[in-house]
C-alpha cells in the first residue's frame, strides 16, 4: 500500500527550510569566493546541498523537519540517481541556462544582416519579452502547487518526483493556502499579460519607426537632426559624431561597422532626400 501524498504545506514548510539552509551556506562560499565570482555562489550551494542529501538517497533538512520523502510517480519507489541529478541540475541553474540561451538567440539576430529590419526588431521584441515571462512561468508552478500540492520545483515535476508522508501528518487542508495560490497564480497572469501587451506595443512602434525617422530627418541612435550626416555601408544615415562614437552596429539594421567604413556626406542634407 502507497503512503499518502503529502500535503502542500509540508512540502511548502521543507521547501523553506531547505531554502533557507541553502541562502546561509550561499552567504559563506560569498565571502570566500572572489567578488566576481560571488553570484555564482547561490547555484553553487543549492548543488553542493542537495548533492549531499538528495543524491545519496537522504532527505533533505527541510524534509526530515517535515517528515516527508521523494518518492517517483508510482509512489512505491525512490526516484532513480538520474531523475534526482536531472533535477537538481534544473532547479539550481535552469532559469540562468533558459536566460542564457535567450540572450544568445538575441545576440544570432541582432548580428543577423540578412534579415528584415521590422522582422529582426520583431523578433528581439518577443525573445526580451519571453526573458521577462520566464519569473511568471516558476511562479504560475508554484501558485498550482499552493492548490493541488506536489513539488514546488518546476524540475521535480519534470522528472515525475513527487512526496509521500512517512509519519502522521495534520488532517487539515491550511484553506490560506489555497487563497495564497490564487493570488499568486492570479499576480502571474496579469504579470504575463502586461508583458505581452508591452510586446504588441513596442512591435507596432517599431512597425511606424522607420517612417517617422525618414519624415522627420532625426538620428536613430541620438533622435536629434542629422546636422553632419554619414553614411554606413549598410546605407542608414547617422549623425556623424553617432558613428564615430560607441556605435558598434546600425540602429536600424544591426549590421556591424567599424570607423573606417564610416563616409562623411560632405554639403549633403538628409532634407535633400
Amino acid at each position: 500500500m502507497a503512503l499518502p501524498r503529502a500535503q502542500p504545506a509540508e512540502v511548502l514548510r521543507a521547501w523553506q527550510k531547505d531554502d533557507f539552509y541553502e541562502k546561509q551556506l550561499a552567504g559563506l562560499l560569498g565571502r570566500i569566493m572572489p567578488s566576481q565570482h560571488a553570484p555564482r555562489a547561490v547555484p553553487i550551494s543549492s548543488l553542493l546541498y542537495k548533492s549531499c542529501t538528495t543524491l545519496k538517497d537522504l532527505q533533505t533538512l527541510g524534509e526530515e523537519y517535515s517528515g516527508i520523502v521523494q518518492v517517483d510517480e508510482t509512489y512505491h519507489k525512490l526516484p532513480t540517481f538520474s531523475n534526482r541529478l536531472l533535477s537538481i541540475l534544473l532547479s539550481a541553474i535552469g532559469e540562468n541556462l533558459t536566460r542564457r540561451l535567450l540572450r544568445h538567440i538575441e545576440k544570432n539576430v541582432e548580428f543577423n544582416a540578412t534579415l528584415r529590419p521590422e522582422i529582426q526588431n520583431g523578433i528581439l521584441v518577443v525573445i526580451k519579452t519571453l526573458g521577462e515571462i520566464v519569473p511568471q512561468i516558476e511562479s504560475v508552478h508554484r501558485a498550482l502547487s499552493y492548490i493541488n500540492g506536489g513539488p514546488l520545483q518546476i524540475g521535480k515535476l519534470v522528472t515525475g518526483i513527487d512526496y509521500v508522508h512517512v509519519r502522521p501528518a495534520a488532517a487539515a487542508y491550511y484553506a490560506h493556502l489555497r487563497l495564497l495560490g490564487l493570488v499568486t497564480l492570479l499576480h502571474a497572469f496579469i504579470s504575463s499579460g502586461k508583458c505581452l501587451y508591452d510586446t504588441k506595443k513596442n512591435m507596432e512602434q517599431l512597425s511606424n519607426f522607420a517612417n517617422e525617422v525618414d519624415s522627420n530627418k532625426t538620428c536613430v541612435a541620438c533622435l536629434e537632426e542629422i546636422l553632419q550626416p554619414c553614411v554606413l555601408h549598410c546605407g542608414h544615415l547617422f549623425c556623424i559624431q553617432c558613428c564615430y562614437g560607441p556605435l558598434e552596429s546600425c540602429p536600424l539594421c544591426r549590421t556591424p561597422f567599424t570607423k573606417n567604413t564610416v563616409v562623411p556626406l560632405m554639403n549633403f542634407y538628409p532634407g535633400e532626400l
